[in-house]
């Protein structure tokens, strides 16, 4: 099966940030995890524990959400498109995609005007730490610039494709089918590069074995 050029390049980077996003969230289990001992057993406490765990949290999301987008991770309802004829699945999803990258950029957009605002009116967390807001939203707003690049990448790729070859829209973003989510699952259990022990012959979809 031809390879999707555009995650092809866009892949590797967006893994990275992920994997850093993954070592981010660990790193904030910890840190609560040794701030509720610490209460638990010294009446100490970590100043900001908390404050920077919401900010670790919301740009772990920004970022992630990126990454979801090209990996077609995000929640879909697949109930009835995956019954619908191949050219109305191929509409809909860079449909889909137009609007989703309306939305990450309006997001975007509204996460730079809050770091303006911030750092206009000198905005301070109000905690004892009372960290200058900018910063962490700066690193968010970051994030949410990311996911809007990707949404619109992934939108301006939907729209050459419909002229092109429409039937790769669903394919390299429509809802992944039972295939290719073993073959991943194949992947993973059995180390980077490993190919499925049993490949499937053609693309089978979940309406196909709920049938």
């Amino acid at each position: 099966m031809q390879e999707n050029p555009l995650e092809r390049r866009l892949g590797p980077p967006l893994r990275f940030f992920a994997l850093l996003a993954g070592y981010g969230i660990l790193a904030i289990t910890l840190l609560v995890g040794i701030e509720i001992v610490l209460r638990r057993l010294f009446d100490l406490s970590l100043q900001g524990a908390d404050e920077y765990g919401g900010y670790a949290l919301a740009v772990i999301t920004s970022v992630g959400a990126a990454y979801a987008l090209l990996e077609r991770g995000h929640t879909r309802l697949e109930i009835l498109t995956e019954r619908l004829p191949a050219a109305v699945r191929a509409l809909l999803n860079g449909a889909s995609a137009l609007l989703l990258a309306a939305m990450a950029s309006f997001l975007a957009w509204r996460a730079v005007v809050a770091v303006q605002e911030s750092i206009e009116y000198q905005s301070l967390s109000g905690t004892p730490l009372m960290t200058p807001l900018w910063i962490p939203q700066s690193v968010w707003a970051g994030g949410m610039i990311l996911f809007a690049l990707v949404a619109v990448a992934i939108a301006l790729h939907c729209l050459l494709l419909s002229v092109r070859n429409w039937r790769a829209v669903d394919r390299w973003y429509g809802i992944k089918t039972l295939s290719e989510e073993i073959r991943e699952a194949s992947r993973s259990g059995s180390g980077p590069g490993a190919e499925p022990t049993t490949p499937a012959p053609r693309a089978i979809t979940r309406g196909e074995v709920g049938a």
